[in-house]
This record gives structure tokens, C-alpha cells and sequence, in this order.
């Protein structure tokens, strides 16, 4: 799975709880805390249903010559508009929520967590968050946040986002289960 999905890799620990929601993935991706909100809506809609494009386009037999002119421009220009991505790091994906390691990110904090959801096109998209949770693990901390997408058609590209990781991860550990 391109999104950088590790079968092995569970996002638990002793001192975690369970992750509050049913569907979710597991995955490491290129993230940041980002201590403002400051999202764009519209650009995180687009994005999650071209990116769902790009996932159909894979499946298919044959890609006409525009279509695959047009899927490397975009992949370009993601790669111009983010020349330096942030580290990968674990993070689990939910509908609701989100839990990641950090070290700088307070209990009821509100920001953006930006991350690239697919290495398949490279951007890093700020999505609004708030800090649920701050727990000790270690010498890091794990941070679990609910979601703050109000707005209609961000939060259903996000779900479908989600559900098509979801399924995704299902499919890959079945794969690999004798």
C-alpha cells in the first residue's frame, strides 16, 4: 500500500487506551503538528477525491495517454509546492479521531495536524484537530485529537478517505495471514 501502511506496526502501547473508534488504519506518513488552524476546506475536498482518483486510475486496465499526462502534472506540481516534507512518523487514522507521537502538543490544544495522506501525490494537507488526550509513553507522548472538519464536503472526502484505508488494510492483513 503506497501510504506507507506496515502490517507489523500497531500504534499501541502499554499506556495507551484502546483507539476510540472502530474505523480506522494504521499507517506511517510524513506528519507535522502545526499550532494554528488554518485549513482550506475546498483544497482538502479536492484533494481526497483526486487522490481517490488516482487509487481507481491504478485499478483500471488501460490509462489514455491525457489522463496519464494530467497524473503527472498534478504530481509534479505537488512535489514544486512541497519541496521538504516532514519526517514519517506512526500515526492512526480515524473517522473521528487521530493519535500521534509528539512532544510539543498540550491537552485542549486546537491546530492542524498536516500530513501527506498518499506518496502518490506529495502534499501536505492541514487538517483541524483537537488535543483530547496527552499521554506519557516512553520518552514521547501520545497525542489523541477528534477531528474538527465543518465543513460538509471536506469531512465526506475525508470518510471516504478513511474507509477506502480501512478496507484497504483489512485486504493487505488478510493477504498476509496463512
Amino acid at each position: 500500500m503506497r501510504r506507507g501502511y506496515n502490517p507489523g506496526f500497531e500504534f499501541r502501547s502499554k499506556a495507551m487506551s484502546a483507539f476510540p473508534e472502530g474505523v480506522h488504519f494504521d499507517a506511517v506518513l510524513p506528519l507535522v503538528w502545526q499550532p494554528q488552524v488554518s485549513w482550506q476546506p475546498f483544497e482538502v475536498a479536492r484533494y481526497l477525491d483526486v487522490l481517490a482518483d488516482f487509487d481507481t486510475a491504478e485499478r483500471a486496465e488501460a490509462v489514455t495517454g491525457e489522463q496519464a499526462k494530467l497524473d503527472l502534472q498534478l504530481l509534479w506540481l505537488a512535489r514544486l509546492m512541497n519541496p521538504s516534507l516532514p519526517l514519517p512518523a506512526p500515526v492512526t487514522i480515524g473517522l473521528e479521531y487521530v493519535r500521534w507521537s509528539a512532544n510539543d502538543v498540550a491537552l485542549g490544544a486546537k491546530g492542524c495536524l498536516a500530513m501527506v495522506p498518499d506518496e502518490a501525490l506529495p502534499h501536505l494537507l492541514s487538517l483541524p484537530v483537537e488535543v483530547i488526550a496527552v499521554e506519557p509513553d516512553g520518552m514521547e507522548t501520545v497525542v489523541t485529537a477528534r477531528w474538527q472538519l465543518d465543513h460538509a464536503a471536506a469531512r465526506d472526502a475525508f470518510e471516504r478517505y478513511v474507509f477506502r484505508c480501512h478496507r484497504e488494510q483489512i485486504r493487505q492483513e488478510r493477504g498476509t495471514k496463512p
